[in-house]
């Protein structure tokens, strides 16, 4: 899901350092730079058929805490908390579903997306 649907689509970064380039087009040092995480997720060249959601999915390695040294600090601990909760929370309950007749709302932003509503039935 992280590859998939990131949190966080883009961030910004200094270039620090010189002679930096991204496709062929030069950076100035100095220079802000967004970085889009959330295409970058969605490569064609790195993942096929990138806008498929496919659970099975191997060797992915998405972008969306970052990283190098500049992962996001609550990486791991997001990690942890997926791992325990969403089993845990399908073990109680089973028959966890979406409404019928409901739709979920996203919130209406950029950065830091997701649910503002996920109507579900809990059994």
């Amino acid at each position: 899901m992280l590859r998939y649907d990131a949190p966080v689509q883009a961030i910004t970064r200094v270039a620090r350092a010189a002679n930096l380039a991204a496709a062929s087009q030069h950076i100035p040092q100095g220079s802000q730079v967004i970085l889009l995480i959330g295409a970058a997720n969605r490569d064609p060249d790195r993942y096929p058929d990138p806008d498929r959601l496919d659970p099975t999915r191997s060797d992915i390695r998405p972008l969306s805490f970052g990283a190098g040294p500049h992962i996001c600090i609550g990486n791991t601990l997001a990690r942890l908390e997926a791992a325990v909760a969403f089993p845990r929370l399908l073990t109680r309950f089973p028959a966890l579903s979406a409404a019928p007749g409901e739709q979920p709302t996203r919130r209406n932003r950029l950065m830091l997306r997701g649910y503002e509503t996920l109507p579900v039935i809990v059994t």
